[in-house]
């Protein structure tokens, strides 16, 4: 069945007060037809009222259906003026030529000024039927011609008038509703969609609307509507190659359009159909143009709509513009390493950041909700959240263990938000790595000041030592040739007795034997000073930032060296270093790290409590690498802990005899500083071997830095 209500409801305009106009006009058509039945002539023959109201029905039809489509195919004026000609004939242009005037108004609520002139045309066309084989007299045709004349142009005016008040409320509308849905928007793309349809909605004579953003020179589209495809945000159009037409629209308040040849290349470049017309209207936020709205069109529009779209282009970029920058206010909160707590004026957190949670060891919406004071130590309470402060304090909160307390480095705000409530701010900063830092900083200035004094020491031990060497080379040179002398002398006295009691006396032959003996052991003892003091030189040197060819070897007794009061009494040391190529290290580092291993070993040999061990140094060359191999007899490393051996602060030692300190600085020293690396092997109670493993060059730097790679056996 024909659903008669849907024919009689309008077409899109039929809310606006054209449509409305419309509707009137064709009940007033629909109430004409039935005079129209009644006015035929009475002598007429059923014949000619049958085709009299078929002729009525067909002008309806037509009627209703270029109402319900909003538009009328000119061919209809074909059909439609002669059915009029046949009523109004019928009656003999009496009382049915009404529905001339009804019809011919109506239909000059449609079309433009060719469907005006055509409607005239078919009017005097009636007209002159009427005249010429109707005996219409021309005295009443000419006013009956001249009137529905006069009501074609009045109400073909009115339309227009109310056309364009209609599309100037429409796109009022239009730019209300986009703001409205501005503010409900979430993000960019969104909101460009968004943007983008509403300025599709503005008139119908728009067939596309991209919105773009430009970047190094190229304008991206991020959103469309109407006939552009999903290709069309594909595609990117370069602003420098795209002709001089679109440089009005680059700067703030601007506006461009594009006609002609211009037009279809600039349309064909975002993907979208062939046009005569495109439309540009900047997107600018703070006297800068980020993108650009780009309109087509199917026909030309028939009001100016410059205004409109740079009202939703301004709207639009300002949307555009919050979104990103709360985007990017997000990215920063979110990826933020500070623990960042939002709370009411009484301390009710509202939100807490995903580093507030792993900080906290909390949930972020177990911490929604929570109050701020149960994360403060009480005595820290007060003056962490006393107002009117400035800087940072160290104050300690709850941390992942619920039963301790962490000092974190404390930022507290109050602020009033744009509703007048006031909240509070609170920004913890862990500083857990700087402390380590710092403590690793004193220690390394200790380490500094020690290799200073030592380096110093051994200087001044070496200036007076030298000059003892000296003399007792001197003594033992000389002694030789006296002692020769002394015996040849002794040979040819003989037979004076005095004198040979005199050095019976002195035990002269005591003194040629025992005198070359302590002369070669007095030197033994200053070479192996001068060995020492060169050790301790070699190892307070503090060295500069730039690595240098060293020799490993050397480096390694030197630090066995200034080692030996460690070793000497719990352990054996036996060495067994291999020819090397000089190694690019920093050589005061490699010392550093050589002496901790040796150190370690020695004091894991001393806590085994079995006696005297043995610590086996040795060196390799492994491609690339060189390799320093420290094994000890120690107790061994328990597999519960060796995942922890290089942890920070981290010591199987009594407490106040290990910082936890040792290991992890000789991790950054080979890893970091060497991109070199450290493992070790271990049996719990038989001993350990680190390896420590050098490339030689840095041109042959593994790809793997791992800081360590621990196998316990």
């Amino acid at each position: 069945m024909i659903n008669l209500g849907r024919w009689l409801r309008p077409g899109a305009d039929g809310a606006s007060m054209l449509g409305q106009v419309r509707s009137l006009f064709l009940v007033f058509c629909l109430l004409w037809s039935l005079v129209g039945v009644f006015g035929v002539e009475q002598g007429a023959g059923r014949e000619t009222r049958v085709v009299t109201v078929a002729a009525i029905v067909l002008v309806e039809l037509c009627l209703c259906w270029g109402y319900r489509r909003g538009t009328f195919p000119r061919a209809l004026w074909l059909v439609e003026a002669p059915c009029v000609y046949l009523v109004a004939a019928a009656s003999n242009f009496g009382v049915t030529i009404g529905l001339l005037y009804v019809w011919i108004n109506f239909r000059a609520l449609y079309g433009g000024r060719l469907d005006q002139l055509l409607g005239a045309t078919c009017v005097v066309a009636i007209m002159g039927l009427g005249v010429g084989f109707d005996s219409l007299s021309l005295s009443d045709a000419v006013p009956l011609t001249v009137t529905a004349l006069v009501g074609l142009i009045i109400n073909h005016t009115l339309a227009r008038g109310i056309g364009a008040r209609d599309r100037a409320a429409l796109r009022e509308r239009v730019v209300a509703a986009a703001g409205a849905r501005f503010a409900a928007v979430s993000d960019r793309g969104n909101a460009a969609r968004a943007a983008a349809e509403a300025v599709a909605a503005l008139d119908r004579s728009i067939s596309a609307t991209v919105l773009g953003t430009i970047a190094a020179g190229e304008l991206r589209p991020i959103g469309y509507a109407g006939v552009a495809g999903r290709d069309a945000v594909d595609r990117t159009v370069n602003l420098a190659t795209s002709g001089p037409a679109h440089q009005a629209a680059l700067r703030p308040s601007g506006y461009a359009q594009i006609v002609g040849a211009d037009a279809t290349l600039f349309a064909d470049q975002l993907g979208l159909p062939a046009t005569d017309r495109v439309d540009l209207a900047p997107l600018a936020v703070g006297g800068k143009v980020f993108g650009l709205l780009v309109v087509t069109y199917d026909w030309c529009p028939q009001d100016d709509l410059s205004a409109s779209l740079s009202t939703l282009a301004d709207e639009a970029a300002l949307t555009l513009d919050r979104l990103l920058t709360r985007s990017r206010l997000n990215i920063v909160v979110e990826h933020s390493h500070d623990a960042l707590l939002l709370c009411g004026e009484q301390g009710t957190i509202r939100f807490a950041n995903p580093a507030a949670a792993r900080l906290l060891g909390i949930p972020r919406e177990a911490l929604t909700g929570r109050e701020l004071h149960s994360l403060i130590h009480p005595d820290d309470l007060a003056a962490a959240l006393a107002p009117q402060q400035r800087g940072a304090q160290i104050r300690r909160v709850r941390g992942p263990d619920p039963g301790s307390w962490t000092e974190f480095e404390v930022f507290v705000a109050y602020v009033t938000e744009h509703d007048g409530s006031r909240s509070l701010i609170f920004n913890a900063r862990d500083i857990s790595e700087r402390q380590r830092l710092e403590l690793e900083l004193r220690h390394a200035q200790k380490l500094e000041s020690v290799g200073r004094l030592a380096a110093g020491i051994a200087h001044e031990i070496n200036t007076p030592m030298q000059f003892i060497g000296d003399n007792i080379r001197f003594l033992d040179e000389s002694l030789t040739g006296l002692l020769a002398l002394v015996a040849e002398v002794r040979e040819r006295l003989d037979a004076d007795a005095d004198l040979a009691r005199r050095m019976i006396e002195l035990d002269v032959d005591f003194l040629v034997e025992e005198a070359p003996t302590a002369i070669r052991q007095t030197l033994e003892g200053v070479d192996r000073v001068a060995t020492i003091v060169r050790a301790m030189k070699a190892f307070g040197h503090s060295g500069n930032d730039t690595m240098s060819p060293a020799d490993l070897n050397e480096a390694i007794r030197n630090a066995l060296t200034v080692a030996a009061n460690e070793i000497r009494t719990v352990a054996d040391v036996k060495t067994d270093l291999a020819k090397l190529p000089p190694v690019l290290c920093h050589i005061g580092d490699i010392n550093q790290a050589v002496l901790n291993l040796v150190v370690n070993a020695a004091q894991a040999i001393g806590a085994a409590g079995r006696g005297r061990g043995e610590i086996r140094v040795s060196t390799r060359l492994d491609g690339h690498e060189a390799v320093i191999d420290v094994a000890d007899t120690g107790t061994g490393v328990p597999p519960e802990i060796a995942d922890k051996l290089f942890d920070p602060f981290f010591t199987t030692k009594p407490v106040g005899q290990g910082t936890g300190q040792g290991l992890p600085l000789i991790r950054r020293l080979i890893a970091d500083r060497h991109h070199g690396s450290i493992s070790f092997t271990s049996e719990h109670g038989a001993g350990t071997v680190f390896t420590v493993r050098l490339p030689i060059d840095s041109r042959h730097t593994p790809e793997s830095t791992a800081a360590q790679a621990e196998v316990p056996v």
